[in-house]
């Protein structure tokens, strides 16, 4: 009889650790727990898991492809949080370049381009008439965001290592489960270029708004 509990326990243990992964995900604060469940669903979906085995490969798959994921969604947020910093330095070049003529200093200028950046982030409609002074003064109709690329870009080719990194952890998995379930490695690993690749799509209509 504690024979076949003693089964029993074994067969169930590992499902019980994994439901326990899924009940409490490991995530940041601001990562959506339904949405790491619906990449878990996507992935088992394809995978077709049967045994515990398979359900625990679903769940690594899962959390590998959700570093990615997440890499990926930070490109966005660091871009956005240049936004201010983009905004205030071409302001400033223009104020500066204007400034010898003016008779004001540098740093006069700086402030003034801090003070003109700021109505641009409380009132939206303030937008089109700055954008007709950074075009005045000779830059294109996306020099914000190619300002903000610029100083953006020490961060997001650390996050684009992080990302090579992630993508270098998942493949190693997948093959390493591919030698002994190669159905079940090739499902996962379909799965998870199509959530990457949905996840890709998403950010470039993001980053277009």
């Amino acid at each position: 009889m504690s024979d076949n509990k003693s089964a029993r326990d074994k067969k169930s243990y590992p499902l019980d650790v994994l439901q326990r992964h899924l009940d409490t995900p490991q995530l940041l604060p601001h990562e959506n727990a339904k949405e790491f469940i619906q990449l878990f669903d996507s992935l088992a979906e394809y995978g077709k898991p049967q045994t515990s085995r398979d359900y625990l490969a679903v769940h690594q798959a899962t959390v590998l492809t959700w570093d990615i994921l997440r890499y990926q969604q930070m490109k966005i947020g660091v871009l956005r949080s240049h936004q201010r910093p983009a905004l205030e330095s071409l302001l400033r070049k223009i104020k500066v370049r204007t400034a010898s003529k003016m008779g004001i200093s540098e740093v006069v200028a700086q402030s003034e381009a801090r003070e003109l950046a700021a109505p641009w982030f409380k009132d939206p409609a303030s937008r089109p008439a700055m954008m007709r002074v950074i075009e005045n003064a000779g830059y294109p109709p996306d020099a914000l965001e190619v300002e903000a690329f610029q100083l953006a870009l020490p961060a997001l080719a650390t996050i684009e290592r992080l990302v090579v990194s992630a993508q270098k952890r998942l493949d190693k998995f997948l093959d390493d489960l591919e030698r002994t379930s190669k159905a079940s490695a090739r499902a996962l690993r379909l799965a998870a270029e199509k959530a990457i690749a949905a996840n890709k799509s998403d950010q470039s209509q993001a980053s277009m708004k």
